[in-house]
């Protein structure tokens, strides 16, 4: 069994940055928000934020995937806005990790949340995943 907390830390932590394009604002349902930081980006950017923060900390073969995620969008970030996001690990608990979120921009904070992601053998969700998608086909 894999000792993450032999390779991993509270407090470790990871941020970028994302200049809102009509790509990010995608995912307004509204023809009126498209020119917004939809909030699904903001959960895309948490989720690849975490995953630079621990995945390459992690032996050949395993890799994170995400378990939970409660964002709380505070404020609209417009066309052109630099949005910085970080997530900085919280904790382990098995093989659960555990992050606090934050994404800011010049003005102050846009968004917070918490995330929870598991460290999975890469080949054995796979197998997994390939044994439902049959099970599915054969109508089992």
């Amino acid at each position: 069994m894999l000792d993450i907390g032999k390779l991993l830390a509270p407090g470790l932590s990871h941020e970028f940055r994302v200049t809102v394009t009509t790509e990010e604002a995608v995912g307004n349902f509204s023809p009126k928000l498209d020119q917004l930081l939809a909030t699904s980006a903001c959960v895309k950017a948490f989720i690849r934020v975490a995953i630079e923060a621990t995945d390459k900390y992690l032996p050949e073969g395993y890799i994170t995937v995400g378990q939970s995620i409660e964002i709380i969008h505070e404020v609209p970030s417009y066309l052109g806005t630099t949005v910085s996001f970080k997530a900085t690990m919280q904790g382990i608990d098995g093989n659960k990790i555990f992050y606090d979120l934050v994404a800011w921009d010049h003005m102050g904070t846009v968004a917070t949340g918490k995330h929870t992601r598991a460290v999975v053998n890469w080949e054995l969700l796979m197998n997994g995943a390939r044994e439902r998608a049959y099970m599915q086909d054969q109508g089992l």
